[in-house]
């Protein structure tokens, strides 16, 4: 059985944030970005109160640090994670600033090299979202995989996310050993609204 630790992003409700929480769910995500799945912070508000023991991450993406400290502040969360093209400095900053630990997200074909996970310095966690439209072929991802793999071994607490659902997240912390695992559209009816049945099966995959 996997220990990795189980993201459920993307939520909008508290119901499905409810329901996440009760499957077991160690975080919750809530978007703050551009996506159709935005919410604004007293929706983001309204779920905190709903999940008050399990860790919310709030997603920003290239915004000001003073928005991304407000929210942060206003909806009481216990992670930020940043999904942009934000610096080591700029992380630094919302750490200091917020309090919160930062996770530093990269969203491209390649897991960058254990030095320049390194030069975060003040980063506590980093999510790599495979950009399958950029690669997507087999060896690309089988590389992607072998790569974040390398970084656990450095001991990068690592979470894993894109194109992943029931169907393969076992292969893919198998072959990663990830800190954890991030899914949004693998566990949704439709964008932003979660479904249940897919959500156990998401879950017993990764016990299982």
């Amino acid at each position: 059985m996997s220990t990795a630790k189980i993201k459920i992003c993307g939520l909008t409700s508290s119901s499905d944030a409810r329901l996440a929480a009760t499957l077991g769910a160690d975080y919750l995500g809530v978007i703050f970005a551009e996506s159709p799945r935005r919410v604004a912070v007293a929706r983001a508000r309204e779920i905190r109160d709903a999940v008050p023991s399990t860790s919310l991450v709030g997603v920003f993406k290239n915004q000001p640090l003073a928005d991304v400290v407000d929210a942060a502040l206003a909806c009481g969360l216990d992670l930020i994670q940043l999904h942009g093209s934000e610096n080591p400095e700029y992380c630094d900053d919302v750490l200091q600033r917020a309090g919160k630990p930062v996770v530093k997200a990269f969203h491209a074909a390649r897991v960058p090299t254990g030095i320049d996970l390194a030069a975060f310095w003040t980063t506590s966690y980093f999510l790599f979202d495979f950009d399958r439209g950029a690669a997507p072929n087999a060896a690309a991802i089988d590389r992607a995989w072998n790569d974040v793999a390398s970084a656990r071994r450095l001991g990068f607490r690592m979470f894993v996310a894109g194109g992943i659902d029931a169907s393969n997240v076992r292969d893919v912390l198998r072959r990663t050993s990830a800190f954890a695992v991030d899914v949004c559209r693998g566990v949704e009816r439709e964008p932003g609204v979660k479904d249940p049945d897919a959500l156990e099966r998401f879950f017993a995959g990764v016990r299982g």
